[in-house]
């Protein structure tokens, strides 16, 4: 399926916690992918620092949904709510892009917390998360990673949004070191 290399020694911060963590973050996704098509299955959001490996296993499991026959679209959040607000004003004329978004198997919103917020965005990104939890029996699903904690995602999103996500997401936090660092200075 795929293989998460963490190039850190077993001495430093964090140690045997973060493959711990990371194999239980796998073992999580194993789950979603077997019972994709359970409308029971909750969704996933993905939260911690960057370079965690949050969009890295997001793509882990797309490839692996498509391989099932899945439909899955990944978008950063910041180009989702412009793509929707630019459809609202008319400067897009596909419905396509709502249409997608709302009914595709497997919508992947990454890097939740960095788009500017605005009334009608916060507005849209609640109707997209509100109505895929409501077509959950049409079996779509949604994986949300961020670089917010809970705390952060309370302060900066209606308590209607950070409701949902609390019940209807399996949350999977990811911490340690920026992997991409480690990388670098291996």
């Amino acid at each position: 399926f795929w293989i998460m290399v963490f190039p850190f020694k077993m001495g430093e911060e964090y140690g045997w916690a973060v493959i711990r963590n990371i194999n239980l973050i796998k073992k999580i996704c194993f789950k979603f992918i077997e019972n994709f098509d359970d409308p029971k299955q909750k969704n996933l959001l993905f939260t911690g620092n960057t370079g965690l490996g949050k969009t890295f296993l997001s793509s882990c499991i797309a490839n692996e949904l498509i391989k099932k026959g899945k439909n899955v679209l990944y978008q950063t959040a910041p180009v989702m709510l412009d793509s929707i607000i630019d459809y609202r004003f008319g400067k897009s004329g596909s419905t396509n892009i709502i249409n997608s978004i709302l009914n595709v198997d497997l919508l992947i919103i990454d890097d939740l917390g960095t788009e500017s917020i605005n009334n009608m965005k916060f507005t849209e990104l609640f109707n997209i998360i509100n109505t895929r939890l409501l077509n959950q029996h049409t079996i779509t699903k949604t994986i949300i990673s961020t670089n917010l904690s809970l705390q952060n995602l309370y302060a900066n999103y209606d308590e209607r949004i950070v409701s949902r996500l609390v019940g209807n997401y399996n949350i999977c936090y990811f911490f340690g070191d920026d992997i991409r660092f480690k990388k670098r200075n291996m």
